[in-house]
């Protein structure tokens, strides 16, 4: 096999649709509302196996080359920036800190308009802080990857999997040096469509949704199962410049 056109099932990472150099290949739910890739026109398909090559769900072995076994514990010193982030806010301070350095940053943020987690590029710290939040729903990633240069320094983050994938990619193009990446602790993701019955019950009891955040610690640190909703009719747009940067 040297394209993904018979794999199912998998990671939903969108490597396989950036590193195709026919871009021939789209990511789209399945039935089982999992992300999902699929060959736009087959015909064009030169068999290079690039996309397969990339794929972390057709590896057993992880990407990394060797096991790093040292590990350390941290948090933000920022007590506003822990209020905001779901855990101790690291992933914002090591963005903040790389974007200082000359890094752009790929990271996830919610999309309320389009009812979904999308990774999108930030180039500044302002941009950076609509990532802050853990989402609990699968990303949707080819709106961020597609708009990396492979030529510039990033950070990427991303769930292990799409990490793994992302490691495979920059490996397969020679371009190591230019990466910081970063994943994280996961437990996998539901389905899709309890996402979209869930905002079909919200929404009618707040309108349009503006904004989520799960996790909100708007009940305390220790107790933040809460999930954060405003809508149109209850509630106000978030104003992410709320959140002060020391």
């Amino acid at each position: 096999m040297m394209n993904i056109s018979k794999i199912h099932n998998c990671y939903g990472c969108g490597i396989c649709a950036i590193a195709c150099g026919q871009k021939i290949i789209d990511i789209s739910l399945n039935d089982d509302g999992f992300y999902e890739p699929y060959i736009i026109d087959e015909c064009r398909c030169t068999n290079c196996g690039i996309c397969t090559e990339v794929c972390a769900y057709l590896h057993e072995d992880l990407s990394l080359k060797e096991s790093e076994i040292r590990s350390y514990a941290a948090w933000s010193k920022d007590h506003l920036v822990r209020r905001k982030c779901s855990s101790g806010g690291i992933g914002f301070e090591v963005g903040k800190h790389l974007l200082q350095e000359g890094f752009k940053v790929c990271g996830v943020r919610y999309d309320a308009e389009r009812g979904k987690a999308v990774h999108f590029i930030a180039k500044n710290i302002d941009e950076w802080v609509l990532s802050i939040g853990s989402k609990y729903i699968q990303s949707f990633t080819l709106d961020g990857f597609k708009s990396i240069n492979r030529k510039e320094k990033y950070l990427i983050t991303g769930t292990p999997c799409q990490i793994d994938s992302f490691r495979r990619y920059i490996q397969r193009f020679k371009c190591e040096d230019s990466f910081v990446l970063l994943d994280f602790f996961c437990h996998g993701v539901p389905t899709m469509h309890l996402w979209k019955k869930y905002i079909e019950w919200a929404e009618r009891k707040v309108g349009k949704i503006t904004y989520a955040s799960w996790r909100n610690k708007w009940t305390g640190w220790h107790d933040s199962w809460a999930m954060g909703i405003d809508g149109e009719e209850h509630g106000n747009k978030i104003g992410y410049q709320s959140l002060m940067i020391h």
